[in-house]
């Protein structure tokens, strides 16, 4: 079964940076994806996925490129370990999402929410590790807490992307943002 997600890639020098923050605890991160910020986490189309790329294609139209601001390194805690890159100017990434969820509604299935989407709780994130156990964590977070991490990309597009039994992420296709 193929699953689909929507992304915004990031530039090959954000990869580096945060290469370099995984440094001596990349065994315990696990966390080799190219980097990117996911809009809409992995699904199954219910219909035809060139009804899910028009959609998209709308979405591009109405939607301005903009600015992201990667502002510090913070964290989720519980069963899944996250540190992550976090964003400063959530709006534009929060209105993208919406945007796309809401064209999407009733065309996909969410994998890993019995398909409920929950606009309400999207982070907007860049993940520099996740599973960290719990015995590394704690010396992850002191090694980060005096890191100056404030990057700035400009968005002009966001990707669908594809895995299939091979579980490798592949870009799709690329919406070029063209909104007034």
């Amino acid at each position: 079964m193929t699953l689909y997600a929507v992304a915004l890639i990031l530039p090959d020098q954000i990869e580096q940076i945060l290469d370099n923050l995984r440094g001596d605890y990349n065994r315990y991160m696990n966390y080799i994806d190219i980097p990117h910020l996911t809009l809409v986490y992995p699904f199954v189309p219910e219909v035809d996925i060139t009804i899910v790329n028009e959609k998209l294609e709308e979405v591009a139209k109405r939607t301005k490129p903009f600015t992201l601001v990667l502002n510090g390194i913070e964290y989720f805690e519980g069963d899944n370990n996250v540190a992550y890159a976090a964003i400063e100017n959530k709006r534009p990434v929060i209105d993208l999402h919406t945007d796309i969820i809401h064209s999407l509604n009733g065309l996909i299935k969410e994998e890993y929410t019995n398909g409920q989407f929950n606009v309400d709780r999207f982070i907007p994130h860049v993940t520099i590790g996740e599973h960290i156990p719990d015995v590394v964590f704690l010396t992850v977070k002191k090694t980060f807490a005096d890191y100056q991490l404030h990057y700035e990309i400009k968005i002009g597009s966001f990707a669908l992307a594809s895995s299939g039994e091979d579980g490798i992420w592949k870009t799709t296709r690329l919406f070029e943002l063209t909104g007034k």
